[in-house]
């Protein structure tokens, strides 16, 4: 008479396996867009009908020409200008 002696079989916990699978997963995807991944311009990210910022960031101004213009002279001015000595106190938590 022979006496058979048998290992127990290992029963995998399938969830457990698939959450930590799952886990590194998000780890190494995230790692690769964060660090590796090209960077978006904003040409390919903006919808084709913001092409007019390419348009606008172009626009050199020209101050002396808004200042010198008759519409804005005729403008008035309801505030007095701030001067450069009344701005704020030197010390904001004395009274």
């Amino acid at each position: 008479m022979a006496i058979i002696i048998e290992q127990e079989k290992r029963n995998i916990n399938w969830f457990a396996l698939s959450i930590i699978v799952l886990v590194i997963t998000v780890i190494i995807a995230g790692t690769y867009y964060l660090f590796f991944a090209d960077i978006p311009f904003v040409e390919k990210v903006a919808p084709a009908r913001l092409k007019s910022l390419e348009e606008l960031s172009n626009i050199k101004l020209q101050p002396e020409m808004i200042i010198n213009n008759s519409k804005f002279q005729t403008l008035k001015q309801y505030i007095n200008p701030i001067e450069s000595g009344e701005i704020g106190k030197i010390n904001p938590f004395v009274k």
